[in-house]
């Protein structure tokens, strides 16, 4: 398999005439976020821990201290926000919108990737294209699209190719948080099957690491 690459500059297409309720995304976290974990970090306090000399149980209680006060030294230290940020806003186009659950409004706000397969784009919109919905686990985000999304979209006369719908599922990422009770597996499902029926896909496939949920 050929090493999947990336494309800077994937800006976001204007779908507004596909439905106007659809908006363009551009990730920006506040810089007063960002202080605010910083400081976080640099006052973090770290427990004591029981201590095992067989390694294969170090991880029995839980992450193991030096494990973790070495994530929190390069959060603090070695990660750059604003560099990850920048590259994830050039590689994937991403968009918002609002879609409907029973029992929960119309407000439930979606985000996620979209990018359409490159020989549907060249031909005006026509083509073959499998459109394809591509959740992410748990713990996951739309970022584990990232990589294959250049070769799942660009295909050839001879390999499938894809329209990609990546999103954030609902209390994940940067989708809109659910602050009532009960909404579960199908209602999931049903805000995926909303946000692909407003991407005008009434078939499509999809692809998806347990313990999430497939729908077609």
């Amino acid at each position: 398999m050929e090493t999947p690459t990336t494309t800077k500059n994937s800006s976001p297409e204007d779908l507004s005439d596909l439905d106007p309720r659809i908006k363009p995304f551009k990730i920006s976290i506040p810089d007063s976020h960002l202080s605010a974990l910083h400081q976080k970090l640099e006052h973090a306090s770290f427990p004591d821990e029981l201590l095992s000399h067989d390694k294969s149980q170090e991880w029995d209680m839980g992450a193991p201290l030096e494990d973790i006060k070495r994530l929190t030294t390069y959060w603090r230290d070695g990660f750059d926000w604003r560099k990850a940020e920048r590259e994830l806003n050039e590689t994937v186009p991403q968009y918002v919108t609002a879609v409907s659950v029973e029992g929960f409004g119309d407000d439930v706000e979606v985000h996620f990737v979209y990018q359409r397969a490159r020989r549907t784009v060249e031909k005006g919109g026509e083509g073959r294209a499998i459109p394809l919905l591509f959740l992410h686990g748990w713990p996951g985000s739309f970022i584990e699209v990232k990589r294959v999304l250049p070769l799942l979209t660009r295909g050839d006369e001879d390999q499938p190719t894809f329209d990609v719908v990546a999103p954030s599922l609902p209390n994940f990422g940067f989708s809109g948080g659910i602050s009532k009770k009960g909404f579960g597996l199908a209602q999931y499902a049903e805000s995926m099957h909303a946000l692909m029926t407003r991407l005008g896909y009434t078939e499509y496939s999809s692809s998806s690491k347990p313990p999430t949920f497939t729908t077609n």
